[in-house]
This record gives structure tokens, sequence and C-alpha cells, in this order.
């Protein structure tokens, strides 16, 4: 039985907006999602989503409640063997999830989203996310402004290099070791050249 309730629809609806602003931008008219997702009325992201930001925010918890469970568990996995993560178990921890997502434009969609969206409008109360920032500033030897230097870099260079295998992985060009290379240097950069 093919699934075309209300829910299908609005499932649709995220799938192509998640596409056509990982490869048009944040910008897209919100009416060319509602022609890309079949829907004949051209307002039915307004019906479902009231706006732009509404819908970026459902496309954002959609993907992030399988991540962050995912996270949660990687975290627990630590906690019952007694280990502090390292600085690369932490980075591995914020992007395995990610890497993890097949046939997903969400990576691009982060990417082109990032610069419009403000870290405060995600809603924090169920995700590990800020967890793991937290500990990755403890984990570092640097002043507080250090910190946050970095850890924003990092957090930059992370959307681009995911966003840049997810491309590769669409068209089949990515590499196996592609993941592990992606954790050493956002490893790297949160370290180098501190004490």
């Amino acid at each position: 039985m093919a699934d075309s309730g209300p829910d299908h629809r609005k499932r649709e609806l995220l799938d192509a907006a998640e596409r056509l602003i990982a490869t048009r931008g944040y910008e897209v008219p919100l009416r060319d999602v509602a022609v890309a997702a079949g829907h004949r009325n051209n307002s039915a992201v307004q019906y479902h989503y009231r706006n732009r930001q509404g819908l970026i925010a459902a496309i954002v918890a959609r993907r992030l409640g399988p991540m962050e469970n995912e996270r949660a568990k990687m975290l627990e996995a630590f906690a019952a063997q007694g280990k502090q993560p390292t600085v690369r178990d932490l980075i591995e921890v914020l992007v395995l999830p990610i890497l993890q997502m097949k046939g997903t434009h969400y990576a691009r969609f982060l990417e082109a989203i990032r610069p419009h969206w403000p870290d405060e409008s995600i809603p924090t109360g169920y995700t590990e996310w800020p967890k793991v920032l937290d500990q990755l500033n403890k984990s570092i030897r640097a002043d507080k402004p250090a910190r946050i230097r970095r850890v924003t870099a990092v957090a930059t260079a992370m959307f681009s290099l995911i966003a840049d295998y997810e491309r590769r992985t669409e068209l089949g060009e990515q590499s196996d070791s592609e993941p592990a290379e992606i954790v050493d240097m956002l490893s790297a950069m949160m370290t180098a050249g501190l004490a």
C-alpha cells in the first residue's frame, strides 16, 4: 500500500527542501520547493511549516534525532569503559553520525544554511552537540578566546569537509579511508600548535 497521507506529503516537502537548499542555496523560493515535492499548491510550505525558518527547523529536527541517538551511544560507550574521550574521540562523535547518513543532501544543506541559521535556534534539550563541544573546549590547553576560535574553526571546516564527502559519495568517488582522514584533519586542526 502506497504511503500517501499527510505525513508522506510533509516528508516530500522536507526531502525537496533539503535537496534544493543544498544545491541552489538558502534563498531558494519556497514555491520551487512545493513544485519539486509534487504539490499543486504553491503555498504548501507555508501551510505545513509557516515559513522558511519553520521548514529548516523541521529538516534539522528530522535528521538530528537519529544522529543524536548515535552520538549518545558513542559517549555512553566511553563512560562504560571509564575512558575520558580524547580530542580525536570527540571529533569522531561529531563527524561519524553525519558521514553514516546515506542518500541525503543533509551535509550540503547544513553548509548552505549555516551562515543564515543562528546556533541558538537549534533545539539543544535533546542534543549531545553542546556536551561534545564543551568537552572539546575543556580538552585543549589554551585561553578561552583561543578555545572558542579553535572550536568555531573546526566546526566550519567540518561542515565543508563533510559536504564535500557527501558530494563525492553521490558521484561514487569517495574513498573508504576518507572518514578517518576527515577526523584526523579536524583533530589536528583542533590541537595544532598547542603545548
